[in-house]
Formats: C-alpha cells, structure tokens, sequence
C-alpha cells in the first residue's frame, strides 16, 4: 500500500497542521499553521471527538470544525494540542485541520502516547 492511501485508524502516527478562523475560510485568529502530531486511538477513554472526526480520513485531506471557544477541551480531551487561547469575544470559529501525514506508530511511540494519556485522567491536564 502507497503511504498516500493510508487511511487514519488505531494506534497510527498522526501529522496535522491546524488552523483557526472566523469564518469558514478565513485563519484570522492563527497567525501561521500550528504543527500537532500524536498517536491515533490512545486514549484510556476511547477516542476522543476530534479522533472521531479524524477517522478514516486519508493524507491530504482537509477539514473544517465549526466551534465555540468553551468547545475545545471537549474535542480534545486527552490530547495536548498546542493550541493558543481563542479570543473571549469571539463567539464561535472554525477549526481548520490538515492531515499532512499518516504513518505506523513504533511500538515506543503507542506505550509514550498511552502513559500520557493515561496520565490525564478523565480531563486533558490545564486544558
């Protein structure tokens, strides 16, 4: 299999670019793409919605969130984006994702990616 025709599935090294904006096409409120990597399906609660929202998604593809501020630790949950804060007037936004590349996770890798979310508990650690 081609590693452009990886689809997103458990325990898969993820590579996204982020972006927000208040408009559906518009990244107003970034100022340049945010880099996230993490593995796929690690969390010790299930997926987390963005994972749902990820799954079976492909390299290359693109999505766009709709979002109110308060919404993100939600989406999240165990996962550490580094996201910076949303402005408080801002009453809802886009988030914008693109899946740059889809890879195996190295065993390490998934056993790194569990301790930490393990170690999250039912929330996202300060989000």
């Amino acid at each position: 299999m081609n590693e452009q025709e990886k689809t997103i599935g458990s325990l898969m090294k993820i590579s996204l670019l982020l972006e927000a904006g208040t408009g559906a096409h518009q990244t107003d409120l970034t100022a340049e793409p945010i880099p996230f990597e993490f593995i796929f399906g690690a969390g010790s609660q299930g997926f987390s919605p963005f994972e749902f929202e990820l799954a079976g998604k492909k390299e290359g593809d693109k999505l766009s969130i709709p979002l109110r501020p308060g919404e993100l630790s939600g989406l999240f949950q165990h996962l550490l984006v580094p996201f910076p804060p949303i402005p408080e007037d801002t009453s809802a936004f886009f988030l914008k994702v693109q899946i740059v590349k889809v890879t195996e996770a190295e065993p390490k890798e998934v056993i790194k990616a569990m301790a930490e979310a393990a170690a999250c508990g039912d929330h996202c650690c300060g989000q």
